[in-house]
């Protein structure tokens, strides 16, 4: 029998994230012998000890039901252990960009049908001093809104909490800045910035091709920093971002490397995965092939 270990947030997106995945696993039991283990999160870090129970305990998968910052909790207990079982996503939160990129459907009756068909590939993971991302870290413009939109608001407005939090700081956040020095696999840079990303996927924050050359299991991290300019450069780089061409831009730069290092004039708060990732001085790296994930 197998035995799959479910860690749920029960208000990711808009309170659905219990119904979906029980359905799941009601559709599943009804055809395969199997054991389904539930856990609802229900404060930081809740996600990541339950991730590391799921391991110690010798379950065959752990099932992150909910949006990046379930992933980001599960993907750190995981990796924080010797043995890791499989990993697969239900994605039912506000923000899915990791699952989106994956194209891992948010429908239950779909769902289910991936846990039947087994198919898992080997996937890269970000570490971040000493913790863990799966799919981005960002630093300067626009990083801090994640964490300043409240439950209430994304369970009434979604997604768009996020956009209408963007626009209201639209005018401060064009004005910031770091000089940031990055040393890419022992290369250095200096730029006047004002965002930069490391992306293990091609895309976040609803662009699906920020890192057009990135691959999820290349073993390498994708960085593209946007460089401090005018608001008509970033008026055009913001319409190229949607097609990969941004990356073209003189006021763009974008690279691959495995280890990187970044380091700020002034005090910079970093995000990770939509949470909240620690201050620059950062050393991030790629742990190649790092978890077996389930996908289409």
């Amino acid at each position: 029998m197998k035995k799959y270990f479910v860690i749920y947030n029960p208000s990711s997106g808009k309170e659905l994230a219990p119904q979906k995945i029980f359905h799941a696993a009601e559709s599943i039991m009804e055809i395969e012998d199997t054991e389904f283990t539930f856990f609802a999160t229900k404060k930081k870090g809740d996600g990541e000890a339950a991730a590391i129970r799921g391991c110690q305990e010798g379950f065959d998968m752990i099932i992150s039901c909910g949006g990046d910052g379930t992933v980001h909790e599960v993907v750190n207990g995981m990796m924080k252990c010797p043995e890791r079982p499989n990993l697969a996503i239900l994605p039912a939160g506000t923000v899915n960009d990791f699952a989106e990129q994956l194209k891992m459907p948010k429908a239950y009756a779909n769902f289910a049908s991936l846990l039947l068909k087994k198919k898992f590939i080997s996937i890269d993971v970000g570490k971040i001093n000493d913790d863990y991302f799966v799919n981005v870290v960002g630093g300067g413009a626009f990083t801090s809104i994640p964490h300043n939109v409240t439950v209430e608001a994304k369970t009434i407005l979604g997604k768009y909490a996020y956009y209408f939090k963007a626009a209201v700081q639209v005018p401060e956040e064009l004005e910031s800045s770091h000089n940031i020095t990055y040393e890419i696999d022992g290369n250095h840079y200096k730029f006047s910035t004002l965002l930069f990303l490391v992306v293990n996927s091609s895309g976040a924050g609803g662009f699906k091709y920020l890192c057009p050359d990135a691959k999820i299991n290349d073993g390498l991290l994708d960085l593209v920093i946007f460089e401090k300019t005018n608001n008509a450069d970033l008026l055009q780089i913001f319409t190229k971002v949607f097609n990969g061409q941004h990356i073209k831009h003189p006021k763009v730069h974008y690279y691959q490397g495995k280890n990187i290092k970044i380091i700020s004039d002034k005090d910079l708060s970093v995000d990770a995965d939509g949470d909240f990732g620690g201050y620059a001085p950062l050393e991030i790296s790629s742990v190649h092939n790092a978890i077996e994930l389930l996908v289409p």
